[in-house]
Parts: structure tokens; C-alpha cells; sequence
């Protein structure tokens, strides 16, 4: 394991406010990080969207399942595990994803989140989520 995977690995698997302070060793200045929901450029934007992150989540953490090198990219396979008070009576979720981490002097300057937003969230809203599950059950057939 890469220096760069080690240290994403543990900010990842134990994301609390105190590990913020580890994003400077993690991230480059200039980062750009993007997933479904909006994207993020530089340290202080990305710092704003996990601080907000983690004070709507009762917890969230993420497991690793595999990383694949190609060059100065990283792809990492995830399963993040996270409870919202608004999302099933804050029951604790899972949602399957992967990064896309471009890196330079072992750092990201680049990550790119693919995962399903109507898995992460959609489907844990009452009339929404009941609308959403129809769809796919119809489209399953």
C-alpha cells in the first residue's frame, strides 16, 4: 500500500470533525472534488463540505474494498456506512461506490465520486423512495 492509499484509508475508515485537521496531508491545495451531489474547489471548500458532512451525520465511515493503480490515478472501490437523522429514522445505511483519485506529489489534486444518489438518499425519503422502488421493480420486468 502507497503512502497516499495508507493515509486516505485511515482518514476515511475514522471521519470524525478531529480528522479534518489531516486533510492538508491528504488533499493538494488546488483539489477539485466532485460527486453527484456538487463539486468542490480548494482545501477551505473542501474542509466547509466535510465539516457539514459529519455535523448532519450521526456517523458515517467508510470500508475499502480494493484499490487499482494506473500511473498518477487511483480507482478505489468503497462502502460508505452512514446514519441521517431525515433518512430512516437515522437507522444506519450503505451505499456501494468508487473514486476516481488523480495524484501529485502524493497528494490528490483530483477525486471524482461515482455512486448511486437514489440508493444514498432518494430511497430513504417516504413518498419519493416508495415512487423510486416502484420504478425499478417496472423496469426489472
Amino acid at each position: 500500500m502507497t503512502p497516499i492509499q495508507l493515509k486516505l484509508q485511515n482518514f476515511y475508515t475514522s471521519l470524525s470533525d478531529e480528522a479534518l485537521n489531516e486533510l492538508s496531508e491528504i488533499y493538494s491545495p488546488d483539489i477539485e472534488f466532485v460527486d453527484p451531489v456538487d463539486s468542490h474547489k480548494g482545501l477551505a471548500q473542501l474542509t466547509t463540505y466535510f465539516s457539514r458532512l459529519l455535523s448532519h451525520c450521526h456517523t458515517c465511515k467508510f470500508d475499502f474494498h480494493g484499490y487499482d493503480n494506473c500511473g498518477q490515478k487511483l480507482f478505489i472501490r468503497w462502502t460508505m456506512y452512514y446514519a441521517h437523522p431525515k433518512l430512516k429514522n437515522a437507522h444506519p445505511l450503505s451505499l456501494d461506490g468508487i473514486s476516481e483519485l488523480h495524484i501529485r506529489d502524493e497528494r490528490v489534486y483530483y477525486q471524482r465520486d461515482y455512486y448511486d444518489m437514489g440508493a444514498m438518499l432518494y430511497e430513504h425519503i417516504p413518498v419519493v423512495g416508495a415512487i423510486i422502488r416502484w420504478l425499478k421493480r417496472r423496469l426489472s420486468q
